[in-house]
């Protein structure tokens, strides 16, 4: 009996794409990253606790999201002053309040839930605990995601963690990613669709090079451009799109 259960955990867990967090240092290093400040956090993939047990060192108010019912009540047995929601983080509904967002996201919906976090409105800052891959593209710049969302966020690349701090290992290592809203915009929030619009349009667009695409999508001729939509800055981005729209 005690082999079949752990086996229908195990399954389980590889079908909710959970590779947990052993490494204290990792976490507490994660947590360090925040910001000192009093505002509520939000932590996405609780799973075992290894970063909820960090995080209520801090003193601030905790909400800890797990979609599996078990580690969710065994956190609230282990983490009793963290509040534990057992929900799917990608429905998740983010606080009206300012607050920060701690998480160790799951590989195979890292892109999705991204997209997810950066469409909510309230926080300030995320430490994010992603693909090593996925890290070092969202802080390289270069490619639309980050292009669609750099006007009104910062990307930083905080440290690779090795895939033997995970349980069970993956197959790749992991990052540490994080995302600080900007104090001022470069684009106002109220454009946010059509600027995406843009970037999508120049990033798919034909041409060769960056300075025929914009005139094939745009209409409009810009000098001094480099040579691919990837080697923009994201102020270059705000200035071509605030030039030609």
């Amino acid at each position: 009996m005690p082999i079949r259960r752990n086996s229908a955990r195990d399954r389980a867990r590889r079908e909710l794409g959970q590779n947990f967090l052993i490494d204290r240092g990792v976490a507490r290093r994660m947590v360090d990253l925040l910001d000192p400040s009093p505002v509520p956090i939000v932590e996405l993939g609780a799973g075992r606790g290894a970063i909820t047990r960090e995080l209520v060192h801090t003193g601030r108010s905790i909400t800890a999201v797990e979609l599996d019912p078990h580690w969710a009540d065994e956190l609230r047995g282990s983490c009793t002053r963290a509040r534990v929601i057992t929900c799917d983080m990608l429905e998740f509904r983010f606080p009206d309040a300012p607050h920060a967002v701690v998480g160790n996201l799951p590989f195979g919906i890292t892109t999705a839930m991204t997209r997810r976090l950066l469409g909510a409105r309230c926080w300030s800052e995320a430490v994010l605990l992603v693909q090593w891959d996925v890290a070092r593209k969202r802080t390289a710049g270069g490619n639309q995601l980050t292009a669609q969302w750099s006007p009104w966020y910062e990307f930083q690349l905080c440290g690779r963690v090795s895939a033997r701090s995970f349980r069970p290992v993956p197959a790749v290592d992991g990052g540490v990613l994080k995302i600080l809203r900007r104090a001022g915009p470069l684009v106002p929030f109220a454009e946010l669709r059509r600027y995406q619009r843009f970037v999508e349009a120049v990033f798919t667009g034909r041409g060769r090079g960056l300075s025929e695409i914009v005139r094939n999508v745009t209409g409009c001729r810009v000098r001094d451009l480099p040579e691919l939509p990837r080697d923009l800055t994201a102020e270059g981005w705000a200035r071509l799109y605030a030039g030609t729209t």
